[in-house]
């Protein structure tokens, strides 16, 4: 349990990975969350504002600061950037204490489900070390602004595709490796590096909730922050990763993914 209040200096920072489930969550937080006062939407569109007493901000994600740090910030660009933000937005500096949560997914399933998606997140920054990943260390693995028709086959073959092992890759800091630049380190290494300090990170986040565990996710939020949701979360096996016969390629899925499901093992065992 945290003694969180958030009409003191308590800020949530949601790192939003791609396809765990993390639309649904946000938007619980800003329409669904308990508090008081309660965030104020817009009746159309998705943006809330969601201000303490004191007119300052308790939640910095997508739904409630947009993405300030970047489209889908992972933890490197939020860590440098966060403060920085709420300081502009807020007009003035103040201590907080940044509570990171975050979602993670069974990784085989959010890798079919972002393959499904078709998304590029092209607008992504990958902002490391004060500068943007540049072209040559983030090849595109496609031709047009959207990925969408290409076959799983395509998906798993190439090699600079960011599906594989996100969830690793958004938990780690990714200064620890020299950002995206790979030269001077072998893979095996670099991988070691990233998934230990993944894991740090996540045993360092003030929550963390599990897509294929709503329910114990729920509980588990409430618990930490002593806030209520106004409605249950509801599990959801009916997702597009579900409708998918993917099991000639099972072996390949885990190669991609071989960082994300040692993580998720990890994270599975610390929930």
């Amino acid at each position: 349990t945290q003694d969180f209040d958030i009409n003191e200096n308590d800020v949530l920072v949601f790192l939003h990975i791609q396809k765990t489930g993390g639309t649904f969550f946000g938007r619980a937080l800003v329409k669904n969350l308990d508090v008081d006062p309660p965030c104020v939407c817009q009746p159309f569109g998705n943006r809330c504002k969601c201000l303490t007493y004191r007119k300052k901000l308790w939640l910095f994600s997508w739904f409630s600061t947009g993405w300030k740090c970047g489209l889908h910030a992972d933890w490197t660009e939020l860590q440098n950037c966060v403060d920085q933000r709420l300081d502009q937005m807020e007009g003035s500096h103040r201590k907080r204490r940044l509570h990171y949560i975050t979602y993670l997914r069974d990784p085989i399933k959010r890798y079919i489900s972002e393959w499904k998606h078709g998304g590029t997140w092209r607008q992504s920054l990958h902002m490391c070390n004060g500068k943007p990943a540049t072209f040559e260390e983030i090849p595109f693995c496609y031709e047009n602004r959207k990925w969408k028709g290409v076959s799983l086959d395509e998906f798993l073959g190439c090699p600079h595709n960011l599906a594989n092992n996100r969830q690793t890759r958004m938990l780690a800091d990714l200064r620890l490796v020299n950002c995206y630049n790979k030269t001077g380190m072998s893979q095996e290494k670099r991988d070691s590096i990233m998934l230990e300090s993944a894991k740090h990170n996540l045993k360092e986040t003030t929550f963390f909730g599990i897509t294929d565990y709503q329910n114990y996710s729920q509980a588990l939020f409430e618990k930490t922050f002593q806030l209520s949701f106004l409605e249950d979360f509801e599990q959801n096996n009916q997702t597009q990763a579900e409708k998918v016969d993917y099991s000639k390629y099972t072996e390949r899925l885990k190669e991609n993914n071989h960082l994300d499901l040692e993580l998720f093992q990890f994270a599975k065992k610390l929930f």
